[in-house]
This record gives structure tokens, C-alpha cells and sequence, in this order.
């Protein structure tokens, strides 16, 4: 059994073992949702990772169809993740807005920029709470991508965005029952987890 399916093996026999009632453990609220969305997270990196070398099988054996063989090579870049014909970096740290967004064009890339319901259920589903590639900064309440484009589906949770204090940039915010009501403005100086899409 390679380290890959051992790791998850070892993951599931964590989640599923019947607790010892006999020890007193506390865990704030707060704490057990990270510890459930760092299960998830690492489950679906492991997943990913699977899909990752059945590509490359699939494409090693293959017969060279020409540019769009390229493709398996790079849903495979390390911290990536392949969707819709998109690659999207997920941090491992945090970051203001403009930092994040740097990184992402260092990276050969830019803040995610949603474009359909299919998307944002996607990044909905990483559970993250991650700065997005929109802002208000240049013309407050006149909201725009990265790109320069204007927004016109909206994916804002109930009562945002509300610019309570300086709040220009955009985030997209875990945490809500609904995948298309969560993204939220923040003010652009705190640090936020993010997200770079390169389109491939």
C-alpha cells in the first residue's frame, strides 16, 4: 500500500473510532470546526493527488493528440487544483488582499474570479474563508474583478456587502448553509487565506 492510501486509511480510522467517554476533552467550537475542515481538506488533497496520477497514467499511455496532452502535466502542479478548465491555488497562509493578490501574480495567475453558480459551489466546497479577486477600492459600491470587469452575478451573503469600515475587498466566507450567499467585503488590510485561478 503506497504512503498516499496508508495516510488515508490511517485518516478515516481517526474519524470513525468510537471515542473513549472515559477521558474529559473540551474543545472550543471554533477549534472543532478547524480540526473537521483540516480532515476535509487533507482528504481531498489526498483525493486529488489520486486523480492527479491516473491522469498522468492516462496520458503517458496515450497517444499524442497535440497541445491539449499538456493539460495532465499541469493539474498536477504542486498546491494546485483543476476545475473546469481552471487551476486554483489554495494558501497555506494569510495574507491582506494585495499581498495575496501579488502572490497569485507571481504564480502566473490572479485572485479567482467567479464566474458561474458551478464555481462558486466549487470553492464554496473547499471550505475556506479567502480573499477573492474583487473590490470596491476604486469607486466605492462599484464593484469589479481583477480583470477590470464589472460583477454582475452576485454570490454576497444576507446584508452585504455593507462597507462597515473601510471594507473594499471581497472574500469568499465559509461557514454559511447556502454555496451562492457567502461572499462577504472586509476591510482589505486584513489577512485572509486566498485563492489564484490561471485559466488553462
Amino acid at each position: 500500500m503506497d504512503r498516499k492510501h496508508s495516510k488515508l486509511l490511517e485518516m478515516s480510522e481517526v474519524i470513525y473510532a468510537e471515542p473513549d467517554m472515559t477521558k474529559k476533552v473540551k474543545f472550543d467550537r471554533g477549534e472543532m470546526e478547524e480540526r473537521i475542515v483540516d480532515i476535509y481538506v487533507s482528504a481531498d488533497t489526498l483525493r486529488d493527488s489520486e486523480t492527479c496520477t491516473k491522469r498522468e497514467e492516462t496520458a503517458d499511455t496515450a497517444p499524442n493528440n497535440g497541445p491539449g496532452d499538456q493539460h495532465s502535466e499541469q493539474h498536477c502542479q504542486e498546491g494546485w487544483r483543476y476545475f473546469d478548465s481552471s487551476l486554483y491555488f489554495l494558501s497555506t497562509e494569510k495574507k491582506t488582499w494585495e499581498e495575496s493578490r501579488q502572490d497569485c501574480l507571481e504564480r502566473g495567475a490572479d485572485l479567482v474570479i467567479i464566474n458561474s453558480k458551478e464555481e462558486q459551489t466549487f470553492l464554496f466546497n473547499l471550505h475556506l474563508r479567502a480573499w477573492i479577486g474583487l473590490t470596491d477600492s476604486v469607486t466605492e459600491g462599484t464593484w469589479k474583478w481583477v480583470d477590470d470587469t464589472s460583477l454582475t452575478t452576485k454570490y454576497w451573503r444576507g446584508g452585504q456587502p455593507d462597507d462597515n469600515g473601510q471594507e473594499d475587498c471581497a472574500e469568499i466566507y465559509y461557514g454559511q448553509d447556502d454555496p451562492v450567499q457567502t461572499w462577504n467585503d472586509d476591510n482589505c488590510l486584513k489577512y485572509h487565506d486566498w485563492i489564484c485561478e490561471k485559466v488553462v
